[in-house]
């Protein structure tokens, strides 16, 4: 069974600890670990910041789907080509950067077409995940 939340937030310092309530309570629903809990909250974090710090706007809408296994979050729309250079690797080849952080942190993550010339980042945590 999956369940379905939607949040709309401003990638501000203020609203990352109602992101973080919220992505609390979604991982306890799956059992995720301590250390999963803070995986997920770390990948939120950066994708929020770096976008604030590429100049998107700071309304973005995280769709969050609960699953048997983990969490998906769909996070969103994004125009920076900035941005989704960092998160596919096209800049910084071999940086510490935001790709190595997101790709440490979750299971797959995923730079997907939206409407608008915009882009949105998909990103899983499963439980017990590699």
């Amino acid at each position: 069974m999956t369940d379905t939340i939607r949040l709309e937030v401003t990638a501000t310092p203020a609203a990352l600890p109602v992101v973080r309530m919220v992505l609390g309570g979604v991982a306890a629903r799956v059992d995720l670990s301590l250390d999963e809990i803070g995986d997920l909250y770390v990948a939120v974090e950066e994708l929020l910041c770096a976008a604030a710090d590429a100049g998107e706007d700071p309304r973005h809408e995280l769709v969050i789907e609960i699953g048997d296994d983990g969490v998906t979050v769909n996070a969103g729309p994004f125009r920076s080509p900035g941005l989704k250079a960092r998160l596919t690797g096209d800049e910084h080849a071999g940086e510490f950067d935001l790709q190595t952080v997101m790709r440490g942190v979750v299971e797959s993550v995923e730079v997907c077409a939206a409407p608008d010339d915009c882009y949105c980042v998909v990103f899983v945590k499963r439980r017990g995940g590699a």
